[in-house]
């Protein structure tokens, strides 16, 4: 145990006892008046025959330990995971072959967007097995083989190391939350009203265990809604944080902020969209990085920024700024007339809402 004034460290396995006492495995019992669960979540071990006592399977946490580049890895589940590492391995020099249940990628993004991810990754060597299920994995000395249908036709393949990308789960399941008047909902995610209090008033949950946005910064939010409920004037809440931007690292990086195309049109909004290559970037050409797109969406009636997706070079800094500007309600014109310098990828968004 450390200790630093007044704040000690445990190391070890807690769960609870009741809804004050908490225990930690083989140490001792503490209890409290407040307690907090952040436990965070946990790669989804998908229900695959053999993947329990097959060699040469990882998770995004155990696949970064490992210190051998395998020469072709297959990976399970076109999500934003399975994106960034396919990006990042075949950028270290193998083989990568990603298996997706549906028939395109990241399917809550507009399909000319998913596009345009899938012919960059596709230009850095990542080939892709849509409609795809695999049904069973099995070792054949070192290599790891997998029997997949694709289209109901069936294939084998062979690859040096698996990787499992097909989500995460919130890590409930140890916590004795049994013992407790703590609820989750069906998938295992801790109930929590707007101040991030469960079931049990004096309990919270932040972070990936409630479920949503799974980001550290999220995480760190958590903290401000918590902190502000117990000292504060108990006004921030998760309904009034405004939008929350997103970067999925890949090569170039993948950003969005607010509503898709396609989500706008859903939810009846009348919009106007702008759309611009990545390659008509100044600073994009002058690095060598022409690759992407940038797409905004906006509100016909009101000018307003409903959403903005930024696939290129440093997006994930460039997002920062339009989710400023939308939670401070600034309209396109706005950004399209804001001054940026020179040359720098920011300046892109003066071209991108003046296309508008």
């Amino acid at each position: 145990m450390n200790q630093f004034d007044n704040i000690d460290i445990i190391d070890g396995t807690a769960r609870f006892v009741n809804d004050h006492q908490v225990e930690i495995i083989n140490q001792e019992t503490i209890e409290g008046n407040y307690i907090f669960i952040n436990t965070g979540s946990t790669p989804i071990v998908p229900h695959i025959k053999g993947i329990n006592e097959t060699k040469h399977i990882y998770n995004s946490a155990t696949m970064m330990k490992e210190e051998k580049l395998p020469q072709h890895l297959a990976i399970i589940g076109g999500g934003y995971i399975g994106l960034e590492f396919a990006s990042m391995y075949a950028r270290y020099g193998s083989k990568v072959t990603v298996f997706e249940y549906n028939e395109r990628l990241v399917m809550r993004e507009d399909e000319d967007v998913a596009l345009e991810i899938q012919h960059i990754l596709e230009n850095q060597g990542v080939q892709f097995k849509f409609s795809s299920r695999v049904q069973e994995v099995s070792n054949q000395n070192e290599k790891v083989i997998i029997q997949y249908s694709q289209n109901d036709v069936g294939y084998i393949d062979h690859f040096d190391a698996v990787l499992l990308a097909a989500g995460r789960i919130a890590n409930t399941d140890e916590l004795g939350l049994e013992n407790t008047g703590v609820k989750v909902n069906q998938r295992g995610q801790v109930i929590v009203n707007d101040y991030l209090q469960t079931t049990v008033p004096h309990i919270y949950a932040m972070g990936d265990v409630k479920g949503g946005l799974q980001f550290t910064y999220i995480s760190l939010d958590d903290y401000r809604i918590v902190k502000d409920h117990l000292f504060g004037k108990q006004e921030r809440t998760v309904n009034n944080r405004g939008y929350i931007p997103y970067s999925v690292f890949i090569s170039p990086t993948f950003s969005r902020v607010g509503l898709s195309e396609q989500e706008a049109l859903q939810q009846g909004y009348e919009i106007k969209v702008a759309k611009i290559p990545t390659a008509s970037i100044p600073r994009a050409n002058v690095d060598g990085k022409p690759e992407g797109v940038l797409k905004a969406i906006i509100d016909k009636n009101t000018d307003q920024i409903l959403g903005c997706v930024l696939l290129c070079e440093r997006s994930e800094e460039m997002i920062n700024f339009v989710e400023l500007a939308m939670n401070q309600n600034l309209t396109y014109q706005d950004v399209a007339n804001h001054i940026f310098t020179h040359p720098s990828m920011s300046e892109a968004l003066n071209d991108l809402f003046n296309a508008v």
